[in-house]
């Protein structure tokens, strides 16, 4: 195949590509594609000198996947908070001057950018009230996106809880990889606050199926403006621990941990809107996708799991 014969939207940038979701779904754009997406990091930057980068200029469809930001982070980097605003910024006005129009996918919060006091599951169309510096954040970019609808075709995709095997234990991401490690090494977990409080945790391969499903329509067919991408599931924390102590394979030692300022009561989110507009379902179990978690971290510390934890 020729660089004339490829269809609409395999031209394809990810910008953080070798983040937790942006490396997942580039190992399957370029194992499933007639050519590997244009990749943008740190390293490879997808602005220069205000411009474009070769690859994100001609791209069909770019995926903005570069979050560095976590609640913690937020609350006590402001700085970093500014960085990617402007990061997106720059890309946006760089594509602006590039008069190439693509499909421009915007990884955003289902969990922080709803109003509290709103009763989940959260819809597209809940009221945006954030109540944390993240959620604040979150709902900038996704505003500085909307200011920029001349440039692109905007998708705002507000992710739910997004969990899976290779996900790193750093500060701030993520309750499983914490919880998973600990126990891996004899450890207790900590669980923050009321272990009453619910969460919506999608797998990361079901977030790259979505994401693909999005790159299917750049050729023609609607595509929405704010979509949902969660599993819909309430899950608690005390349900989770059920779910890990099982997995596992033996009773999980607990230390109970004070409430953070910027913990939520409790969240979900309705997902009617992919299901009905992408035909699009999470379909990977909590209970498998907590096992194939315990399996890598027990891989990557050099160990096998045990029959019974199987």
């Amino acid at each position: 195949m020729t660089t004339a014969d490829l269809l609409p939207g395999d031209r394809t940038a990810v910008i953080g590509a070798t983040g937790f979701i942006g490396s997942r779904l580039t190992a399957r754009l370029t194992a499933d594609g007639p050519r590997a997406p244009a990749a943008f990091n740190r390293a490879f930057p997808p602005v220069v000198g205000g411009r474009a980068a070769p690859g994100l200029a001609e791209a069909d469809i770019v995926y903005f996947l570069a979050a560095g930001l976590s609640p913690v982070l937020a609350e006590r980097r402001p700085d970093l908070v500014e960085a990617e605003r402007r990061l997106l910024v720059e890309v946006l006005e760089a594509l602006s001057r590039a008069g190439h129009r693509p499909v421009f996918v915007l990884a955003s919060s289902g969990g922080a950018v709803y109003a509290p006091e709103v009763e989940p599951p959260y819809r597209e169309t809940s009221p945006t009230r954030p109540d944390s510096v993240y959620g604040h954040a979150k709902l900038r970019l996704e505003r500085e996106l909307c200011r920029h609808s001349d440039a692109v075709r905007a998708v705002v995709a507000r992710l739910s809880n997004v969990y899976g095997p290779g996900q790193r234990a750093l500060r701030g991401f993520g309750v499983l990889p914490h919880w998973l490690t600990a126990a891996a090494r004899g450890e207790p977990v900590r669980v923050f606050g009321d272990p009453h409080v619910v969460r919506d945790y999608v797998h990361v391969d079901d977030v790259t199926r979505f994401l693909l499903a999005l790159r299917s329509r750049v050729g023609g067919g609607r595509l929405p403006a704010v979509v949902n991408v969660g599993s819909g599931v309430p899950t608690s924390l005390s349900g989770l621990l059920e779910i890990v102590s099982g997995v596992t394979g033996g009773s999980v030692a607990v230390r109970w941990e004070r409430g953070r300022s910027f913990d939520r009561q409790g969240n979900w989110l309705d997902v009617a809107r992919a299901r009905a507009e992408l035909d699009w379902r999470a379909a990977i179990p909590l209970t498998e996708g907590v096992r194939q978690c315990w399996e890598r971290v027990l891989h990557d510390a050099g160990r096998a799991p045990s029959a019974s934890t199987r």
